[in-house]
């Protein structure tokens, strides 16, 4: 026998569907900051000139609070262009538990860097190149995908019930 669906009913599903598109807005959002910055290394990897360099040091980034769940880690990397002028700029990567273990301080490393703006580089690492696109696209997904099946789910299993 299958139970009539009451006001309350109707009311907890347009919560369940208000929030699932508030999540889902916040998905489309992380989508679209994982193309800006996929769009950004992929130009410089595209345009850019390709050099040796070496990793100086990794340095916080962020606000430091009580449990540092608002630091991340940047490597601090030194090269020559092809004019000569030496550079320190700041790679792309916030990940550096990854690439610390690929790239060490005093590691000598293949850096790309945009002529125009020497001080736009990545070092040509899968860590460096993909590992912030990836997961931003990934944690959006879950934001776009997981609202709605949950609430599919739940009220599919009420029906039945």
């Amino acid at each position: 026998m299958k139970e009539e669906y009451s006001g309350r009913n109707n009311r907890e599903l347009l919560i369940a569907i208000s929030s699932a598109a508030l999540f889902m807005l916040i998905g489309v959002a992380i989508v679209y900051a994982g193309i800006y910055v996929y769009n950004d290394i992929q130009s410089v990897r595209k345009n850019g000139t390709k050099t040796e360099g070496v990793i100086l040091r990794y340095e916080r980034r962020g606000t430091e609070t009580i449990n540092m769940k608002n630091m991340f880690v940047v490597p601090i990397i030194r090269f020559q262009t092809q004019k000569g002028k030496t550079v320190i700029a700041e790679g792309k990567a916030d990940n550096t538990s990854v690439l610390q273990n690929i790239c060490a301080s005093g590691k000598r490393v293949e850096v790309i860097y945009d002529p125009l703006n020497p001080n736009n580089a990545v070092i040509n690492t899968f860590a460096e190149l993909w590992f912030v696109p990836l997961l931003a696209w990934i944690i959006g997904a879950g934001f776009i995908l997981v609202p709605p099946f949950t609430i599919w789910r739940y009220y599919n299993g009420r029906k039945q019930g």
